[in-house]
This record gives structure tokens, C-alpha cells and sequence, in this order.
């Protein structure tokens, strides 16, 4: 048999179906409640529907170019420049198979076979593998449990000290998953200055640009002076509109870059589905107040965990998720077992970097209070309980 890609031997499967299958031992029998999902148990903002001739640019039966149809575009590129503050040309948008995608796309377009990219870790789950699919070698730098721990820590020189003569890019997700921890703007120009002076490029990952708790509010580093040429601003409708099914995403990339992205729209996936793009479409005309009632309804869910759950687990400044630490209980292996066993979903630590063994990410998000509270409650029971097997 002639073989297969070696790097993409070397991409582990998604965590999540080792824990779907420990989940479906109960089915039938027990309820459960899978906590280990990304998501958020809103209503979609749009749904498919036909649509009448002059409402959208294409009829369903046509196939859109590749950087997205130009009514979407436009429509994108118009809701960015007011966050911003400043213009986006919407020749500088382009429409993705969601937030998966469209990172990888960039990695196609800005790494050679091994060149290196620097990761804020821990990080999004699929954030290695894709460096990896793209030929580049990812190097973890632990940043978010060590600011978690201490605000004071010196994240920026743990990352300059990774860079070297094949960096070539930065990513990082913010706020962040798995921890919650937000990067406020006087981090983000650390990061944007550390990226002028080793001239790389900074990806990104804003899919919970929604979902910031803060005061201060959601800050895209492409937003800051000088870092816009430099940044590749990753976008998704699945957390922000509710839309995972759609897979629908955008990416807004640094001037000079458009060919480069444009050819990589078209040897992906040709163009994404005109559907999806229909629905992205209608979800952006999404009245705010909806928005923000849905930022509030997470951040609410986040109170409940902060005021119910025993566990040590990191403070959400924002995004889905905490971060638990469950070292004190055999471990994240262990621990995703045993609430496995009693129908609870926790995705593992070690997905989300390789120095998580001793953690597992809860989605506070992933079902309503009711069955939440429920939940908060068995884990703190199964952790009072210690390191054994049901």
C-alpha cells in the first residue's frame, strides 16, 4: 500500500470522540450532559430559507467566486471598519469554510516546509495540527495559565525568547480557549512591537470577539497602530451568530496579501457554499441588542460556574470556557474517565497543550443554567471524591 502524508500521520484525531464515545456508553439509560463542547446553546441567528431574486447576489444553484460573494463582502467589510475605526477595503475580506479554514489558509500562504510558528499555548485544539498540515513546525510557548496565576508575568519576553531565524508568524486566540484569559490592548501592542521588530506575522483567532467580559471590550490587535499590516484577523459566525453547521468564517488580511489568499480560496474549496453564504449574510443584520443580550446570558452562565464550582479553574475575562485544575484528582485522563461515567463531557487538558496533563476545559456555554448547575454540582462531588474508578 503506498503511504499516506507524514505529517498528517502525525496530527492526532480530535480529542472530542473519545469522550463522545464514553458518553454514548450511557445512552439510553442516563442522561448526559457534554460540557466538552465548544458551543453555546443559543438559537441559530439565521436559518436556511430560499431567498427571492434581488435579495441576495446569487441564486443557491450558483457557485460563488472564491473570495466570497462581493454583497457578503462588502457587507463584512463594512461592520469591521466601524470596530475598527478605520476603512477595510472589502478586497481584503475573505470568506472561509469558518474559523478552521480560514487559519489554515493563511498557514498555506505564509510558511515554506519548515518554517516555524509561535503559539500562545495553551490554544485552540487544532492549532498545532494545522501548522503541522501546513509543513510548519509549531513551537508552544506557555503564556495564558502563567498570566492566569500571575498578571504580572512577562509573557512578551517568554515569546521573544521562542523566536528564531525560521519564525515566521505568532498565533494566538483571545480570549482565549481553553482558559478564558483576555489579552487587553496594552498586552496586544507588546505583542504587535515583538512582531515589527522580528518582522513576523501576527494570526489572530478572534472567534470569541463576542463573547469579552470586560470593561474595556473586545480589542482586535489589526485595530492598533501599525499592527494592521502585520495581521491576519480570523473571524467566525459559528460562536458569534450560533451558526456552527453553516461553516461559514472570514478572514481580514494585512494589504499586499489578497492574490496570495485568493489562490488559496480557490485550491481549498473553490468557494464556500452559497447557502452558508446566504446565512452569514442574514446573521450579520443581527440586531445588537440580540448580541449583547446572548454576551450577557455567557457571562451570566460564567457567574454560576465562578460562584458554584469548587474546582480550581482559571477566571473567564471572557470566551465559552474555564479551565480546571484537576491534578489534585488523578489528572486529566482519570478525571475526564470518571465523569464520563457519570454522564458529564470534559474535554482533556492535553489537547490544548502539551503541558496540560493536569487539566480539562468545561464549556459553560454547552447547555442552559438548569442542567449547568447540575453538572457544577457532580463535578465538585466527583472531585471531593479523589483519585479512584468508579
Amino acid at each position: 500500500m503506498p503511504a499516506l502524508n507524514d505529517a498528517l500521520n502525525a496530527i492526532p484525531s480530535s480529542p472530542f470522540l473519545d469522550v463522545q464515545r464514553l458518553l454514548e456508553r450511557r445512552r439510553g439509560t442516563a442522561r448526559t450532559i457534554p460540557l466538552h463542547q465548544g458551543k453555546t446553546w443559543f438559537e441559530p441567528c439565521a436559518r436556511p430559507r430560499d431567498w427571492a431574486a434581488g435579495e441576495f447576489e446569487l441564486a443557491p444553484h450558483q457557485h460563488a467566486p472564491p473570495g466570497g460573494v462581493p454583497m457578503l463582502r462588502q457587507a463584512i467589510a463594512s461592520q469591521a471598519g466601524e470596530r475598527r475605526g478605520v476603512p477595510v477595503p472589502a478586497e481584503r475580506v475573505v470568506v472561509t469554510a469558518g474559523a478552521t479554514h480560514a487559519i489554515s489558509m493563511i498557514l498555506q500562504a505564509v510558511l515554506d516546509p519548515g518554517d516555524q510558528v509561535v503559539i500562545l499555548s495553551p490554544q485552540w485544539l487544532f492549532a498545532s495540527g494545522l501548522v503541522a498540515a501546513a509543513g510548519g513546525v509549531a513551537r508552544e510557548v506557555p503564556v495564558f495559565l502563567e498570566l492566569s496565576a500571575d498578571p504580572g508575568f512577562d509573557f512578551a519576553s517568554a515569546v521573544e525568547a521562542a523566536v528564531g531565524p525560521r519564525t515566521r508568524a505568532v498565533y494566538f486566540n483571545n480570549p482565549n480557549n481553553p482558559t478564558g484569559f483576555r489579552l487587553d490592548a496594552a498586552a496586544l501592542r507588546r505583542l504587535a512591537a515583538l512582531a515589527e521588530r522580528h518582522d513576523l506575522w501576527l494570526i489572530a483567532d478572534n472567534a470569541y470577539e463576542a463573547y469579552d467580559f470586560s470593561t474595556e471590550g473586545f480589542v482586535d490587535v489589526a485595530a492598533l497602530e501599525g499592527a494592521g499590516a502585520r495581521t491576519f484577523s480570523v473571524h467566525s459566525f459559528s460562536k458569534t451568530y450560533a451558526m456552527p453547521g453553516a461553516r461559514a468564517g472570514y478572514l481580514i488580511c494585512p494589504p499586499g496579501c489578497e492574490q496570495a489568499l485568493g489562490k488559496w480560496a480557490l485550491y481549498s474549496t473553490y468557494a464556500v457554499s452559497t447557502t452558508s453564504q446566504f446565512l452569514a449574510y442574514q446573521a450579520l443584520t443581527t440586531p445588537a441588542a440580540e448580541l449583547a443580550a446572548r454576551a450577557y446570558a455567557a457571562a451570566a452562565a460564567w457567574s454560576l460556574v465562578r460562584g458554584r464550582l469548587e474546582i480550581p479553574h482559571t477566571t473567564a475575562h471572557g470566551g465559552l470556557y474555564t479551565f480546571l485544575d484537576v491534578r489534585a484528582a488523578g489528572g486529566a485522563a482519570a478525571f475526564v474517565r470518571r465523569c464520563a461515567a457519570r454522564g458529564i463531557g470534559l474535554a482533556p487538558g492535553p489537547a490544548f497543550g502539551r503541558n496540560c496533563a493536569g487539566w480539562v476545559r468545561l464549556c459553560f456555554t454547552a447547555v442552559p443554567p438548569e442542567p449547568l448547575a447540575e453538572a457544577l454540582d457532580d463535578l465538585n462531588k466527583l472531585y471531593r471524591e479523589g483519585d479512584h474508578d468508579l
